[in-house]
């Protein structure tokens, strides 16, 4: 057995606007799903942050 690990920042009930086709995503998304771990992260974007600091930066100079 082998683990995979898929990240997304669209959540799941948006990706049928993404692939276009209601049917093949619901398809794809009950056999990504069935018999996984779903874990879902809130709060602020850590790359946002880092984005935003480093936008400071060059600002100042």
């Amino acid at each position: 057995r082998k683990s995979t690990i898929i990240t997304t920042n669209i959540p799941l009930s948006q990706w049928s606007e993404i692939f276009g086709n209601k049917k093949l995503t619901n398809a794809l998304l009950d056999r990504l799903v069935h018999h996984s771990k779903i874990i879902q992260i809130t709060g602020p974007s850590y790359r946002m942050k880092s984005y935003s600091e480093t936008k400071g930066k060059e600002t100042k100079r």
